[in-house]
């Protein structure tokens, strides 16, 4: 995609039936579906399920999308809604996010010793797990904030939440993450 993708303008071609307007729009925005669908389920067959049908509800949708809107934040909530609905209806507890398929180091493999890679590796799997014991609205929160970098504003607007409710949901889903590692840091150290 080009830097001056207009999501308004594909838009209007699929509302005319240009259905590869919405191709297009379905490959700019597949990934952030994608990634906001893995945080909640952890599995990536159902994260794919679930980013068809929110592509699928969002086609349908789309007459009445109000284009003053970010179509961004739009797509975002419909993939929210999704997914806790569908967490709803199977009233079932988070699967466990895998490591190896999302967390990413930032120094290069050959820049650590293997002891510090495994440690790295224990921190982040422990990083995952506190996150999958964390409620819902604090895992989707800081997954919004911290795998997808959405600015507090763009959280409010993608969780219809007052701006001062995520910046204290936020404060608070930290609190309790730290609480949770707070034995596992000690462990690490030792």
């Amino acid at each position: 995609m080009t830097d001056n993708f207009n999501d308004a303008v594909h838009i209007t071609r699929v509302l005319d039936g240009d259905t590869e307007a919405f191709r297009e729009l379905v490959a700019r925005y597949n990934g952030l579906i994608y990634r906001i669908a893995y945080s909640m389920v952890g599995n990536e067959e159902e994260a794919r399920d679930a980013a068809q049908e929110v592509f699928y509800r969002a086609f349908r949708a789309l007459k009445s999308y109000n284009p003053t809107w970010p179509f961004g934040a739009w797509l975002r909530r419909i993939t929210v809604n999704y997914m806790l609905d569908q967490r709803k209806k199977k009233k079932v507890q988070t699967v466990s996010i895998t490591m190896d398929e999302t967390v990413e180091l930032d120094v290069p493999d050959s820049a650590m010793n293997p002891r510090e890679k495994r440690r790295q590796s224990e921190q982040n799997r422990s990083v995952w797990e506190a996150m999958n014991q964390l409620p819902d609205k604090y895992r989707m929160i800081l997954s919004l904030r911290h795998f997808e970098n959405l600015s507090y504003e763009e959280i409010s607007e993608t969780l219809s939440l007052p701006l001062g409710t995520v910046m204290t949901n936020i404060h608070r889903a930290r609190k309790k993450l730290a609480e949770m590692l707070q034995p596992i840091q000690s462990e690490l150290l030792s």
